[in-house]
């Protein structure tokens, strides 16, 4: 078939980019999340042949499209592959990997290849209370709990752009299979790995549920959800986090120094409340200034901030045009692979087997798929040097899969998820409203990131501290890192130094825009960064400021993204017995969540209006508020079909006849009468019973979740995602778990988060074996404590 996919695969990946030569995959998905995970399998050197219908697949045919009339969806989902029609049983039988379309069975197709790994992707799975339910990006978003973060307090919460839900299971998806095959280098058997975008979503939400499950509150939407806010200059938005420590250099900087003692905003708490007032002063100050330069003199005096990129313009960004980071395929713009791998020296010197030269593995055991072996990645160390969410969360799947993780922090420098500063201002964060005495190990953020982990407490700034960290990172199979380029190679940590002595380690490091670039050095949260990759200029109320996606989506993305990204090594290590050196600059890398969206903008020169919930091919899409405060019901009509489900099953008088909704066209048009009609009733309902009626009828809905809906989920509870867990200084409770579901090597939740500095003495006489070392002294000497230092 002359296919798009067939063109694209003349693209000539990078030497570091082959981890994945050996494996076929056989990609018989039809949906965006299969075709995700399959073009990342390629991205990395996978042979990936996508098996079409007849007709073509389904995403073929899916908006937004370029000038030729080719599905920009398609183009981006299946850069690299090559492709085939009805493939066939002798595909399947060759490949590695199958990833299944949505009506094969997984089981079936385990038992006819046990050497394969069967990944099975779906909206909420084959068994249990949601197994019937009809998913799109506006049910998944509602459900995760992540939309009843975004937007205004009183308005509708808004799902935000395009299809990330689905994009993101596709991340998952991918991370679950490459476990699969690491467990498969074992012994040579395959197993079925189901993953839900459903679960995927929930995961991906902020871990407000925790603090639910630790109290028994649920944050209000009239609280602003970070310290992030946006003001328009002359030529864009900006956005700004604005830290209580470095209000004096923002209000410096802003020009805004009159108001350091105004009574609104003097306090940091004061100052929350007046949050829209405080962006309101700045976006008068900032009206006529260059966003570019003035994001510049932010950075300069530490204001975390970022200019809000319009997609249009990021084919042209100049920092990504230093990086390198736009690609062609069949003369064609594509986006650039999501993580980098740098093969290191040795292995172009030593010469390895090239990776991309294709080498089956052993064949399996007799007796097909292998039994239960828990733990995949059980006997693997990993150093961590993150905090936060991001770089958390890329260990805590490692460590869900089996590995030894040891996070680490400084004495002065806590992870700042401790939450340690805000014992007293925000009760909110601790079991039972009580910081109690140990505040830093009560938190329900660090808690929630920090599952199956050591501690490790030590100042690397002192000599004997940086000398313990050197000797855990020497002993280490992976090192993560997501603080600013160049923080590893300050302290003789990066991978160039640790290699001479572990040619084996896998470094990753997480910088938000790369370790190279103009903006390089730019510090940047989740907020932050989701308004670089193009998503906000997207997202927000017509003709209001652009929004960010809850408090930080691009943390757990990132998270994913930099887990992918060490498997993709560890597979490649497998093989060679080499390290790698992985940049996962989590701008560029989230950029592919929107990429469909981001090269129709390019294409057409222009990025769409903010529309709130309204997209082009579906009339209602929205959310519609329920009975009670607050709760909000989402409803979707991509048909006629739907829509006359919709009609007999709210049963609004002369609603199915009214001639101003006859069509998807006249429902876009009168949207505002809609959405009067459909409030009528919806506003007399209970969102979870309206939902289920409508799901029942055959039309996309779902409840706008909040974190006690979540914890309550009867679909969670069945798919096994809550694990109760003892924690020293927390008590016991539920804590949320990971969407990957692996059939003969599972991962799991095996003890809560550690206490700070659990590990320390471990560290140093049983890993580094210095079993006489003088505990007290290094208290001193190297930072070695149990307790953060003192405020």
């Amino acid at each position: 078939m002359n296919s798009d996919a067939s063109k694209m695969s003349q693209r000539e990946p990078s030497a570091g980019a082959r981890a994945l030569g050996h494996l076929l995959v056989a990609d018989r998905s039809e949906n965006l999340a299969g075709q995700y995970c399959g073009r990342l399998f390629a991205d990395y050197g996978a042979r990936v042949i996508l098996a079409e219908p007849r007709d073509g697949s389904a995403l073929r045919r899916q908006a937004p499209f370029a000038a030729d009339g080719t599905s920009l969806t398609f183009r981006h989902l299946n850069t690299g592959k090559e492709s085939v029609l009805e493939a066939g049983a002798s595909l399947c039988a060759a490949a590695d990997v199958i990833l299944l379309a949505a009506d094969d069975d997984a089981e079936a197709f385990a038992g006819d290849y046990p050497g394969a790994i069967v990944v099975a992707i779906s909206d909420f799975g084959v068994d249990g209370p949601l197994k019937d339910w009809i998913g799109c990006e506006l049910v998944h978003q509602a459900l995760s709990g992540m939309m009843y973060n975004n937007g205004k307090a009183g308005r509708e919460p808004l799902f935000g752009c395009g299809d990330r839900s689905a994009i993101v299971a596709g991340l998952a998806a991918y991370v679950a299979a490459l476990v699969a095959v690491h467990a498969r280098g074992e012994d040579g058997a395959g197993q079925v790995v189901r993953v839900d975008i459903a679960e995927v979503a929930a995961t991906t939400s902020f871990p407000y549920i925790l603090q639910y499950l630790y109290n028994g509150t649920v944050r209000s939407r009239e609280e602003p959800s970070s310290l992030a806010g946006e003001a328009r200059c002359r030529d864009s938005w900006i956005c700004i986090w604005l830290y209580a420590h470095r209000w004096e250099a923002a209000t410096a900087t802003l020009g805004l120094e009159h108001l350091r003692d105004d009574p609104r905003f003097a306090d940091p708490q004061i100052r929350r409340r007046n949050w829209a007032a405080l962006f309101a002063e700045i976006g008068n100050a900032v009206k006529d200034r260059d966003a570019a330069d003035l994001v510049d003199l932010l950075q300069k005096a530490q204001i975390i901030s970022a200019k809000v990129e319009d997609p249009c313009n990021l084919a042209t960004h100049r920092h990504l045009a230093e990086r390198g980071y736009w690609s062609k395929a069949g003369g064609r713009r594509i986006l650039g692979a999501p993580w980098r791998l740098a093969a290191t020296p040795r292995i172009e010197a030593a010469g390895e087997p090239e990776p991309g030269r294709h080498s089956p593995l052993p064949a399996p055991r007799a007796g097909g798929v292998r039994p239960v072996r828990p733990l995949p990645l059980k006997g693997l160390r990993v150093t961590e040097l993150t905090t936060a969410w991001s770089g958390p969360m890329a260990g805590r799947i490692l460590a869900w899969f089996g590995a030894e993780v040891f996070h680490v922090e400084g004495p002065k420098r806590v992870n700042t998820w401790r939450l340690h500063h805000e014992r007293k201002q925000n009760p909110v964060n601790f079991p039972d409203l009580d910081p109690g005495e140990r505040p830093f190990d009560r938190a329900f953020l660090f808690n929630s990131q920090n599952v199956n982990k050591s501690s490790l407490i030590v100042d690397i700034k002192q000599d004997a501290g940086r000398d313990i960290l050197a000797g855990l990172a020497e002993r280490s199979d992976v090192l993560i890192c997501n603080f600013r380029p160049g923080t590893l190679g300050k302290f003789g940590l990066d991978h160039a130094t640790l290699a001479h002595r572990n040619p084996g380690l896998i470094a990753c490091e997480m910088p938000a825009f790369g370790r190279t670039g103009p903006i390089s050095r730019h510090a940047a949260l989740g907020p932050i960064m989701e308004m670089a990759t193009g998503m906000c200029a997207l997202i927000g109320y017509p003709g209001g400021a652009p929004e960010n996606t809850g408090p930080s989506y691009m943390d757990p993305v990132g998270g994913l993204n930099s887990a992918a990204a060490i498997l993709t090594a560890l597979v490649w290590r497998q093989r060679s017995g080499l390290g790698q050196d992985i940049e996962v600059p989590q701008v560029e890398a989230a950029m592919h969540l929107v990429g469909a969206e981001i090269l129709a903008a390019i294409e057409s020169g222009v990025t769409p209006p903010r529309c709130g919930n309204a997209v082009p091919h579906a009339a209602p899409h929205g959310a519609f508020p329920a009975r009670g405060d607050e709760e909000w019901l989402a409803i979707a009509c991509f048909d006629e079909g739907h829509w006359r489900s919709l009609c007999d099953a709210i049963d609004r008088p002369g609603l199915k006849d009214d001639r101003r909704f006859a069509s998807m066209a006249e429902r876009q048009r009168n949207s505002d009468a809609l959405r009067e009609e459909i409030t009528a009733w919806s506003r007399l309902q209970d969102k979870h019973e309206a939902a289920a009626l409508l799901q029942a009828a055959g039309l996309p809905a779902a409840p706008v979740q909040n974190p006690a809906d979540l914890a309550n989920s009867a679909y969670l509870a069945a798919r096994g995602h809550f694990t109760e867990l003892d924690h020293p200084a927390a008590g016991r409770h539920r804590y949320p778990g990971l969407p990957f579901h692996l059939s003969a090597s599972p991962g799991s939740a095996r003890h809560a988060a550690p206490c700070f500095g659990d590990a320390n003495a471990r560290v140093v006489q049983e890993i580094l074996g210095r079993p006489d070392a003088d505990l007290a002294e290094l208290r001193e000497t190297a930072g070695l404590v149990d307790r953060p230092a003192p405020l």
